[in-house]
């Protein structure tokens, strides 16, 4: 009996050997060269998703032997972004271990400059970061925003100086963003208990990359991957400003009774008293989903996630005023509200009556309900949800179909207490008899308003993919219907009644005065309807001519109807029932070639667009109609090169980049103009240069940098563009051995200016200085699945300025131009030194 055990302990030994070659030799023929892959290598995923797919691989190049792969959550059927990808430039393939073990990677098979940041660093960095905030160790980002503590305020990203709203932000492929402009909302929709994995792509992508401002870049996120393996956990976490964060997370493993499916459950609730004055915040989240095999041929993912947040923040206030303008002796050397030259803006010894001079960098709001910065007066309450259906077949002989329709939607509630330009002035609710703008209110009356912003999109998108000998061809198309409400109403936050203060028809006759609302609408700034339908229709044929090269060409139509319906339109406060369509066909070409296995060159030629924002609407103007006509979208044209090596130790990315922009949209300013209205006013050109590098000297360690030198220059003034870096840099280390894991990591941001060169021939006003900001962070798992971990964020407490909003208020003009800085100038910090304690239990 002992010696028949032995046998079979042998056989099944040599069983076990001849199927992990097997598996490995799958593994090594699946495609490299821009293909979505299809097989995940266990151990290796970025994603620690190790499911079987449930489409085989493409028939195309064949790997080097030897490559190694790992990849975002998209490899599997169901997840983000597998065989049937809409952007198959996303799957992370490498060719060493130094490169998967980095926090930031770059595939191999990139077409495009990229950063994929890895589920190891999002699972391990500062538990509130936002979207924005994981991805501040990538190329060429700089983030503003966070002075209330990462995650607890909304941030925003800039790269290359692309400022949001210039690139999109996908999930799972599926484009999001506000209705009136493609802007977004870093706090509001993904927290990072929701996000697998993200892929900063620093380009248009190709044609099959979908999005309304696929211009300057795309941030696609990944949803959270569902496991074959069952399990659960929990945990605590504990900061700063009395923050807590609870989460859960529960995966089903593979369900036999049903097939094969998968469910992941996770949530997260979350409050803090910010670090910022009076500044308190709380979010909630849901989500789920499940990844259902339908016989052997087909795939049904269903996923939904719920967000609801509040906080408390200014809703016109960008930041702390920090003092007076200051001038040297005879005007000679300008200095700005600090003291210093006017090229190192500082933020440093604010007047004693500013608000850092008052109250200190951590200003946020206060707590007297005779000022308009009560805290009470100034609450927004957010709700939004993500949805989606989508169903993935293999049709056999190469054809497969992957079709899911989406829904999102977005409500933002706003109580303020502030006046700021958003309301012309304070003028009472009247009194009993004439409850309307008749006469002056109590000048101690607080003014303020209400605001809505609510919409609803729907949305499908369908593909079709052939593969074959020679390559892959996609061809699909995106349909997108939005709906959105917005309101303005003037409050008196005093005794919390209307508030009549606008401009209404006072009955004298005139054909001004006649246009605008009646009395009793004087408390409506605006009440606006608004929607657009576009569509988008592509196609790319993937091209292997010979083993390791990848020729992409592919064309775009854009087809975009923006349409308005306002009883009071914003800023004019006049009715306007009109629409406006804009169409643009985008040409791609791409290139990979892979010399080795471990290394490649690639190319792009692509264009891009920016489709108009709501508000070039807003004019209400007899030539409206006609510079709505004249009105071209922003374009770009892009021409990148770069290169991948991943060795055994070392792993190294370069690229070079140069961008036109075209018919760069903004205020008429012309003598004569209209001023209200939007109009193409010129050009900018964007060049530079991106490298990262990545070495492990020793097995467990891994050391990482990575660095960007940026122009953005205007065509017209020969100036660098506001609010982008010249320069960025990134460097750290990550040591892992056992279940003890330790890094840190640090930021730098060169320098930028905070608003726009005006031309003035002496002075360049509102230059930042650079900043830089570090992360330590360690942790321990212990037998029994307990995990105890500690996080800083901001080691070195740098209280740096990140962002300014200026104001001519109070500033010296010397020889016509503004010379020195406003006295109501309003900086905004990096948040002081913060620390996170964490205990996970799983099981």
């Amino acid at each position: 009996m002992a010696a028949r055990q032995k046998r079979n302990n042998r056989l099944q030994r040599l069983a076990d050997l001849i199927g992990e070659f097997s598996m490995r030799a799958t593994f090594r023929q699946t495609l490299l060269a821009g293909v979505a892959l299809s097989v995940t290598l266990p151990g290796t995923a970025m994603a620690n998703d190790t499911t079987a797919p449930a489409v085989a691989p493409a028939p195309a190049a064949q790997a080097t032997p030897g490559s190694e792969q790992t990849s975002t959550s998209a490899n599997s059927a169901g997840q983000a972004n597998d065989k049937q990808s809409l952007t198959s430039a996303d799957i992370i393939v490498t060719g060493s271990k130094t490169a998967q073990s980095a926090p930031i990677t770059v595939s191999l098979t990139t077409t495009q400059p990229q950063a994929a940041v890895s589920r190891d660093y999002i699972a391990n960095t500062t538990a509130t970061a936002d979207f924005n905030e994981l991805i501040a160790l990538t190329p060429s980002v700089s983030i503003s925003g966070a002075g209330n503590g990462y995650g607890l305020g909304e941030t925003k990203a800039t790269i290359r100086g692309f400022q949001d709203g210039e690139y999109n932000v996908t999930y799972d492929s599926i484009p999001f963003a506000d209705t009136n402009n493609p802007t977004h909302h870093s706090t509001a929709f993904f927290p990072s208990n929701t996000i697998e994995t993200i892929v900063v792509d620093r380009g248009p992508g190709n044609a099959s990359q979908l999005g309304q401002a696929t211009y300057g870049g795309n941030i696609n996120m990944y949803s959270r991957a569902a496991s074959d393996q069952q399990s659960a956990q929990v945990e605590g976490i504990v900061g700063n400003w009395n923050t807590f964060i609870g989460r859960a997370e529960y995966q089903s493993g593979s369900i036999a009774k049903l097939g094969g499916a998968r469910i992941v459950l996770t949530g997260q609730y979350l409050q803090s008293d910010g670090a910022l004055t009076y500044s308190p915040v709380g979010s909630k989240n849901l989500y789920g989903k499940i990844v259902a095999p339908i016989g052997s041929h087909n795939t049904l993912t269903i996923m939904s996630t719920w967000n609801r947040n509040h906080y408390y923040q200014s809703d016109v206030l960008k930041g702390a005023t920090c003092g007076s303008a200051r001038v040297g002796a005879n005007g000679t050397t300008a200095l700005g509200a600090d003291g210093q030259p006017l090229t190192q803006l500082t933020g440093n010894d604010c007047a004693v009556n500013s608000n850092v001079g008052l109250y200190g960098r951590n200003y946020g709001l206060g707590n007297n309900p005779s000022l308009p910065d009560y805290w009470k007066y100034n609450r927004t309450d957010k709700t939004t949800d993500f949805s989606y259906v989508r169903l993935q077949s293999d049709l056999g002989s190469g054809f497969s179909l992957d079709n899911r329709g989406y829904m999102y939607g977005y409500t933002n509630n706003t109580l303020s207490g502030n006046t700021g330009s958003v309301i012309s002035g304070f003028s009472g609710a009247g009194t009993a008899a004439s409850p309307y703008k008749t006469v002056a209110g109590p000048p101690t009356d607080i003014l303020g308003y209400d605001k809505l912003n609510k919409y609803r999109v729907f949305g499908y998108i369908g593909q079709i993919n052939y593969d074959f000998a020679l390559g892959k061809i996609r061809v699909g198309g995106w349909y997108e219907h939005a709906v959105t409400d917005r309101h303005l109403i003037d409050l008196d936050r005093t005794t919390g009644g209307f508030s009549f203060n606008e401009k209404f028809n006072n009955g004298n006759g005139t054909a001004a005065q006649l246009a605008l609302p009646p009395i009793a609408q004087a408390n409506l700034a605006y009440v606006q309807h608004s929607s657009w339908n576009q569509y988008q229709l592509f196609g790319e044929f993937e091209f292997h001519p010979v083993e390791g090269l990848s020729i992409t060409p592919g064309v775009k139509y854009v087809h975009f109807e923006r349409g308005i319906a306002a009883p009071v339109n914003q800023k004019t406060r006049l009715p306007l029932y009109t629409s406006q369509i804009w169409t643009k066909t985008l040409p791609f070409a791409t290139i990979n070639y892979m010399p080795t296995s471990n290394w490649s060159f690639y190319g792009q030629y692509a264009q891009g667009m920016y489709v108009p924002d709501l508000s070039s609407f807003y004019s209400a103007s007899g030539t409206l109609s006609t510079a709505l006509d004249a009105l071209k979208p922003q374009t770009s044209t892009n021409y990148q090169l770069g290169s991948v090596w991943h060795g055994n130790k070392v792993s190294v990315d370069v690229d070079g980049y140069i961008i036109n922009i075209d018919n760069k949209i903004g205020t008429c300013t012309t003598t004569g103009c209209d001023q209200t209205l939007l109009v193409n006013i010129g050009k900018v050109r964007y060049k530079g240069v991106e490298g990262s590098l990545s070495y492990m000297p020793v097995r467990g360690l891994t050391l990482f940098g990575n660095g960007s030198y940026n122009k953005a220059l205007s065509v017209t003034s020969g100036a660098q563009i506001a609010k982008a870096p010249f320069s960025t840099a990134a460097g750290g280390f990550i040591y892992r051995n056992a279940g003890f894991r330790l890094s840190f990591d640090q930021k730098f941001t060169g320098p930028q200016y905070a608003s726009e060169y005006t031309g003035s021939p002496g002075y360049r006003l509102y230059r930042i200085r650079p900043y830089s900001i570090g992360e330590f962070a360690i942790s321990q798992e212990f037998k029994g699945g307990l995990r105890l971990g500690v996080t800083v964020n901001n080691v070195f407490n740098s209280r740096a300025v990140t962002a300014i909003s200026t104001s001519a208020s109070g500033a010296p003009v010397t020889g016509g131009f503004q010379s020195g800085y406003g006295q109501l100038d309003q900086f905004s910090y990096l948040p002081p030194r913060s620390f996170l304690a964490s205990a996970r239990i799983k099981f």
